[in-house]
């Protein structure tokens, strides 16, 4: 079954940073799991095409396949219970999300990401953006730092900023926060990776 307890704890330790490369031998130590038991797991995420694997040496570093959809919806996954968790933790996210549910209703909204006091809303027409910063209820976004983006500036921005990858909140729009994010794969892994698949 994919989406168990255990591959989600594994996709968890990518989702802070997806560019990571870790060896089987990391992964169990980070979770704290004997090496057999994540051996199976992980070998069982590579035939399936979650995981690439790169050989390094006697041992190979594994790393997500963006491209398989089985991966995406791990991630997204992953995504709903820290969104769940947000919330639990942050009573005025709820009000943010009721705005979000509003503002989806006269305009194109394509994701709305949490990352530490920033709320990024990212538009799809560059044009929309005028009419959006006029609608936004500060009210709503309490503590919040509003920002607007068009794809391409979320797409500098993610690139610039890994606290967009490591503290976020996925607000809205999950597949196309992974969309984003495949579209700059290789930059990112260029820029954050320690080894380049």
């Amino acid at each position: 079954m994919v989406g168990n307890e255990l591959e989600q704890d594994i996709i968890s330790l990518y989702s802070k940073d997806i560019s990571s490369l870790y060896s089987i031998n990391q992964i169990a130590h980070k979770l704290g799991k004997k090496y057999p038991y994540i051996n199976k797991k992980v070998t069982i995420l590579i035939k399936d095409n979650i995981f690439r694997k790169t050989v390094i040496g006697h041992s190979y570093l594994c790393s997500l396949n963006l491209k398989n959809e089985e991966t995406i919806y791990l991630l997204i996954l992953h995504e709903i219970q820290k969104k769940k968790s947000g919330l639990e933790h942050d009573s005025s996210l709820q009000e943010v999300l009721d705005y979000v549910e509003k503002a989806r209703k006269i305009i194109n909204l394509q994701l709305v990401l949490k990352s530490k006091e920033r709320i990024l809303f990212v538009l799809d027409q560059p044009e929309e953006k005028e009419q959006f910063e006029k609608a936004i209820v500060k009210q709503a976004m309490k503590s919040y730092t509003p920002e607007i983006h068009t794809k391409e500036s979320f797409l500098k921005e993610l690139l610039k900023n890994k606290d967009l990858h490591e503290k976020h909140v996925i607000l809205y729009g999950y597949e196309k926060y992974y969309d984003y994010v495949r579209e700059i794969e290789d930059e990112l892994k260029l820029k954050y990776s320690k080894l380049i698949p």
